[in-house]
């Protein structure tokens, strides 16, 4: 039986096209195969370059078979090589160059069909083919892997075959004298569809041997990354028989948890080795596992191999081995986690019986500035219950000017913490609202409070009720300044006040004008109406004066029935005035006491500061030299020291 060449490209077609399903068997194998579908397609197309062949024994194509041949030969080469460069990931612009290519081949084919020639479409597709397989066999051989070098290298010799021989049948073309189309198919031809076939049918099985040998590799690889990692891991993982708890695998950490080796475990059951501190318990891990396949964090205890408990916090599921169900479990060894948590809870019940019990309130606030936690302490102190602070802003408890002191304080903090300097902690006195209206002193110490990463959370502190010691220390002070009968300042604060106001007229160069009042009858008073008439002259003396003086004029006195009048920013002239007002208000103003009443009288001696080097002594000497001319005269008077 005589098969024609028609028959033996069908064959070939049919062939190619098993081969392309072969190929997509092994590409489904592992998708993962970049290139490798472009391959399939590559092949495909050959495939369908056969088939064309075949129907021109049936189908008059005339030119369009030779254009079809042509466009499928030059498709394949830049398919395949578009494949294999991305099959070994060495992709570089094919893009841009696969466009350059198609649009060239094109404008070639479309002059040559225009002009009426077939033989350089033919030609053009032959040498494409030839540079692409030439390209794919460089581009396959200089792989650098040696674990399937021998394969690579007889796929790029097949390739390289294949560029020869289609390099040859370029020549043809061009070299040897035109054939007929009545003469189609030509020897030359038909040499080409054997070569094609022989060569594709070489590097498909070329490459499905090297798709196999990387899944191999993968998979090798891959058992040996599971294998590390189950060894790696500091968890104990072990792999029992579901029905019986039989060990199938154990890794390093279940043999460093449980002082039990791999040797030991393997082919025994949990309950051989007494793994369970109460076998009762795998009863039941074994029930709530069933019923739901899967466990994740929970406690059990177990028993090391020298007998000491373990408590582990458990996760475990149900998978499948050789069709039998078995138990992944991983084990994590918390004893210590539970020692410190027991530990922190009773550190945290002890620290929540001394905060609530505490007499000072203690609080927290976060960076907003609002109140997340206060101690029972502040309903005692100022009324408000806890639900009534948590939340709100520190702003609502405190006066204007205690708003003003905070913001300070925290403003310091912020700045302080710029240059690394997080742990200070401030005590500052401030006044709190009460709940029923009034107000309180309190001393807070306060500290910033940041996490481990020192980014603020807020400030903590405590707070303490000082009303009674403020007002304590504030009738210390009262008492130590002030004079008890008149109520103006005593000697002491006078003087204190005094050296004040002359180093400011120093410093700015004002006028500042002291002036000595002495009574010029209080003895007589004393002696005919009684001593507490003389102390009630002395009491109205005190307060006509400070009614008539400015708020910057300074009171004192300075012992029995002298007194001092210090007048920052006032020369000679102006003081001497201010004590004529005085004078003509006394005068026109008796002392009553009891039914009888009286009038009283007082000399004064001014001294102004003449030079930025007087002192406060020296003034007082001028003065009281003043004083001392004027009690001279008869008294009821004014002299000036100028």
């Amino acid at each position: 039986m005589i098969i024609d060449i028609y028959t033996i490209n069908l064959l070939f077609g049919l062939t190619v096209l098993l081969e392309v399903a072969l190929l997509y068997i092994e590409y489904q194998k592992g998708k993962n195969f970049s290139g490798f579908s472009w391959l399939i397609i590559g092949t495909l197309i050959i495939g369908s370059y056969f088939i064309i062949f075949f129907f021109q024994k049936f189908l008059n194509f005339g030119v369009f078979a030779f254009i079809l041949e042509d466009l499928a030969l030059a498709a394949s080469g830049l398919i395949l090589f578009h494949g294999i460069i991305d099959f070994f990931q060495v992709f570089q612009r094919q893009i841009k160059n696969s466009i350059i290519f198609i649009s060239i081949y094109s404008v070639i084919v479309l002059v040559s069909l225009l002009l009426g020639s077939q033989i350089a479409p033919n030609a053009v597709s032959a040498f494409c083919m030839a540079g692409f397989s030439f390209l794919s066999a460089l581009v396959i051989i200089k792989q650098n892997t040696t674990a399937d070098r021998t394969f690579r290298h007889f796929i790029g010799i097949v390739f390289f075959a294949n560029a020869l021989f289609f390099l040859g049948h370029t020549l043809g073309w061009l070299l040897l004298p035109p054939q007929s189309v009545i003469s189609f198919p030509t020897t030359m031809q038909v040499i080409s569809y054997f070569v094609l076939f022989a060569c594709t049918t070489l590097w498909n099985f070329g490459f499905v041997y090297l798709m196999n040998t990387q899944l191999n590799q993968e998979t090798l690889e891959a058992k040996e990354k599971y294998t590390l990692m189950f060894n790696t891991i500091p968890d104990a993982v072990l792999i029992t028989r579901l029905r019986d708890g039989r060990f199938i695998e154990v890794n390093q950490g279940f043999s460093k948890l449980s002082g039990y080796s791999r040797e030991e475990a393997i082919n025994t059951t949990t309950l051989e080795v007494d793994i369970w501190f109460d076998p009762t318990e795998r009863a039941r891990f074994i029930v709530l596992l069933t019923e739901t396949g899967v466990i994740e964090d929970m406690d059990f205890q177990f028993r090391k191999k020298n007998g000491r408990p373990l408590l582990g916090l458990l996760s475990a599921r149900v998978i499948q081995i050789n069709d039998e169900p078995h138990i992944l479990t991983v084990v994590r060894d918390i004893t210590s986690r539970k020692k410190m948590e027991e530990k922190l809870r009773e550190n945290e019940q002890k620290y929540r019986f001394l905060t609530e019990n505490s007499v000072d309130v203690i609080w927290h606030i976060n960076k907003r500035l609002r109140i997340d936690y206060i101690s029972p302490a502040d309903e005692h102190i100022r009324g408000f219950k806890r639900e009534e602070v948590i939340g709100q802003q520190i702003w609502s408890f405190f006066k204007p000017e205690g708003v003003e002191l905070v913001r300070q304080k925290i403003a310091h903090h912020q700045e302080i913490g710029q240059v690394g300097n997080n742990n200070i902690t401030t005590r500052f006195e401030v006044e709190q609202k009460c709940k029923d209206g009034n107000w309180i002193w309190t001393e807070i110490v306060a500290a910033p409070h940041y996490d481990k990463y020192d980014n603020l959370i807020g400030y903590h502190g405590l707070s303490r009720d000082i009303t009674e010691r403020k007002q304590l220390i504030d009738q210390l002070y009262h008492e130590a300044t002030i004079d008890e009968l008149t109520k103006i300042s005593n000697r002491r604060h006078f003087m204190n006040l005094a050296e004040l106001e002359l180093r400011r007229a120093r410093r700015y160069h004002h006028s500042l004008s002291l002036v000595v009042l002495d009574f010029d009858n209080l003895k007589r008073v004393n002696d005919t109406y009684g001593h507490l008439a003389g102390d009630r002259a002395l009491t109205v003396f005190a307060k006509i004066v400070k009614e008539i003086i400015r708020d910057v004029d300074i009171l004192g006195r300075f012992g029995g029935d002298e007194f001092l009048l210090l007048l920052p920013e006032t020369d000679a002239e102006h003081a001497l005035l201010v004590v004529e007002r005085i004078r003509s208000v006394l005068s026109t103003s008796p002392v009553f006491y009891g039914e009888r009443s009286f009038n009283i009288s007082f000399s004064a001696g001014i001294a102004t500061v003449q030079d930025w080097s007087d002192s406060l002594e020296d003034l007082l000497n001028r003065a009281d030299n003043a004083l001392y001319r004027i009690k001279k005269t008869g008294g009821d008077g004014t002299s000036t020291s100028w």
